[in-house]
């Protein structure tokens, strides 16, 4: 008797492992944050959406900022994100106020995009753009890769899910 149920329950557990559904996960570079979900037996990448503000600097680990909202003014629209205090401080810049239409935005090469980290001073060195992927109830989605100059540091990726406007 103890034989027989002991064979059923390691059957039992064989069958539930081998119908496991088989799972696909990315977390290189190209899809950072990203999710897998089964459709038609091929994998698909969505961004995670997570609130606040994270990022990588040359692909290391991911840093999640203590404090980000997005802001616009006459100047343009803009996101600000925080860490430590002023320690990692990122502000980044696009033009047009209360441009917050989902899509890619253009940031400029003077003043664009500006990240401090301790005592250096990085911007971006070439075009580049963040996309806005999401915007509702007054809170913004995104993410961006823009290659920087002014340090060791010579790539910066982020993703921001759910900023306040402040």
């Amino acid at each position: 008797m103890k034989k027989t149920l002991l064979s059923a329950v390691v059957m039992g557990l064989l069958v539930v492992t081998a119908c496991k559904k088989e799972g696909c996960m990315d977390n290189t570079a190209t899809n950072f944050n990203a999710e897998a979900t089964k459709d038609d037996g091929s994998c698909q990448y969505a961004p995670v959406a997570q609130d606040g503000f994270r990022w990588k600097e040359d692909g290391g680990s991911e840093i999640v900022a203590d404090s980000a909202f997005w802001t616009t003014g006459s100047w343009g629209t803009g996101i600000r994100a925080y860490k430590g205090g002023n320690s990692n401080f990122f502000e980044i810049n696009w033009d047009n106020q209360d441009n917050t239409t989902i899509g890619t935005k253009t940031v400029s090469s003077s003043y664009g995009f500006t990240f401090m980290k301790n005592n250096t001073t990085y911007t971006n060195s070439g075009s580049a753009s963040v996309a806005i992927t999401a915007f509702s109830d007054n809170k913004m989605s995104g993410n961006f890769t823009i290659s920087v100059s002014g340090g060791s540091i010579q790539s910066i990726q982020a993703n921001f899910g759910n900023l306040p406007k402040k």
